[in-house]
């Protein structure tokens, strides 16, 4: 299935883990979730959103005990302004729900694809 050209917009490059109580301010929106079906109320995977000192975007992913970080970027490596924030989170539902398909031991494909072309 194709992406919408919006999706091209945005990438999320893996950072070091970053503790979000030290000079980081949470977004809006705060977080995403994922279900896979299972009772509907418990996401199988969450995203948290942060914008860290200088402004930009950081991404948490969490399932099963696993978290990667992220800082998300516009394409050309900019950060993401607010006014994009609804088009990245779209994009980054899309690739937590990539990485619970994947397994989520591991980065999601479309990110380490992105960092091996880099």
């Amino acid at each position: 299935m194709d992406k919408p050209a919006n999706f091209k917009m945005f990438r999320l490059v893996e950072i070091d883990a970053f503790d979000a109580r030290r000079g980081y301010r949470r977004c809006e929106p705060p977080g995403i979730g994922v279900h896979m079906g299972g009772d509907g109320i418990k996401p199988e995977a969450e995203a948290d959103f942060w914008r860290d000192r200088a402004g930009g975007l950081v991404v948490r992913f969490s399932s099963l005990g696993y978290r990667l970080h992220f800082a998300a970027k516009v394409t050309d490596g900019g950060p993401v302004p607010e006014s994009a924030m609804p088009d990245s989170c779209d994009f980054v539902a899309d690739t937590l729900f990539q990485w619970v398909i994947e397994g989520v031991d591991d980065l999601p494909n479309s990110v380490y694809d992105a960092e091996c072309a880099d």
